[in-house]
């Protein structure tokens, strides 16, 4: 990891900006709201991505079939303005390409787009009443709302406790900040991490006995066809040309050179929007690759935001989705469950709040 030294003084007025506002929080000098409904946060510290979005999606799946579920989310990089309410219709530009992405793949869900989640909140308390857990996506650093239960993430392969504020290093907040949490999990972990490198994760995170720490991996699910319902495995001779506007696709690249015989990869900022001048130049990289099994492999949330009247035609067959799902090491799956399911059954109609 590379630190940027030489931005130390702007560094340090960061800090004290930061620390002060937290200050004011912790004081009671900036008022805090709390809602009758129960509410989870999901966010980090560190900038980029950390895994928040499919670890949304599993809370959704997981609580969905038991209960009333809404999410509110700004909606990074969206093209609207003001409060919006997701429907049929709604598309990436108006919602954001993640909250686009969950509600597509949750379409029973109420999803609100709005920068303020107090408004939000409030929003989703009179227009659906019936609704009994608000999830609020990236909002660690967004303490105008009093959360139930608050779950920080954290990258196995950018540890808080390794890292710097901005602008020397990556991290909105000092790692101390993860105090406020009351479940820590550590994600992007390898499969086959063992029980002593675990125990490090633990010591080096050294959580606070009210909170609670898991640790996730990404399993990587059949390919799905951008245009269609055709699902197919990965093949060893394949050749893939890998397009991604996300933050982090060095994992998702790790895995698939032990998956297929040549990977090639084009790497756009994060949140990308794909223009047709970037359609030729995918096309020519396309054309490059060698092999009779040729593919073109996006993921989840860069399908969202591609319109197909900028793909050209003879792409768009041979265009497949890399889907990922959040898995618990130890055989935490049905602790992590039961705990999440405990707050939202106990709390959905007079919060409580707990380790913050």
């Amino acid at each position: 990891m590379k630190f940027r030294w030489y931005l130390w003084p702007l560094a340090w007025i960061y800090v004290a900006v930061v620390f002060m506002r937290n200050c004011f929080f912790d004081w009671g000098w900036i008022r805090v709201q709390s809602f009758k409904t129960a509410v989870i946060s999901v966010g980090n510290i560190t900038v980029g991505g950390t895994g928040k979005t499919p670890h949304v999606e599993y809370l959704i799946a997981c609580l969905q079939t038991l209960f009333k579920v809404a999410v509110v989310s700004r909606g990074y990089k969206r093209k609207s303005c003001g409060l919006q309410v997701a429907h049929a219709q709604s598309t990436a530009a108006q919602l954001g390409d993640e909250p686009f992405q969950m509600f597509r793949k949750f379409p029973q869900i109420r999803m609100v787009i709005e920068s303020k989640r107090c408004k939000a909140i409030q929003y989703i308390e009179n227009n659906f009443p019936d609704t009994d857990v608000v999830l609020l996506d990236d909002a660690f650093q967004h303490r105008y709302v009093e959360p139930g239960m608050s779950i920080l993430l954290i990258d196995y392969n950018r540890l808080i406790t390794k890292d710097k504020i901005l602008p020397v290093g990556n991290l909105r907040e000092s790692a101390s900040s993860r105090y406020r949490a009351s479940v820590i999990i550590v994600t992007k972990c390898p499969p086959n991490i063992t029980p002593i490198e675990l125990r490090n994760l633990y010591n080096e995170i050294n959580p606070r006995p009210y909170q609670r720490i898991f640790y996730t991996y990404y399993r990587y699910a059949p390919l799905q066809r951008l245009v269609g319902n055709d699902t197919m495995e990965l093949q060893a001779d394949m050749s893939v040309l890998v397009v991604s506007g996300i933050a982090q696709p060095q994992p998702m690249l790790a895995y698939l050179v032990h998956k297929v015989q040549q990977v090639s990869a084009m790497n756009f900022p994060d949140h990308h929007s794909f223009t047709a001048a970037n359609w030729k130049t995918i096309a020519q990289r396309f054309d490059a690759l060698q092999g009779a099994q040729k593919y073109l492999l996006v993921t989840q949330k860069d399908a969202a935001r591609m319109s197909l009247d900028a793909i050209p035609e003879r792409l768009r067959p041979y265009i497949w989705v890399l889907p990922i799902e959040v898995c618990f090491l130890q055989d935490k799956t049905q602790e992590f469950n039961q705990l999440v399911i405990d707050y939202v059954s106990k709390n959905k109609r007079n919060c409580q709040f707990f380790g913050l």
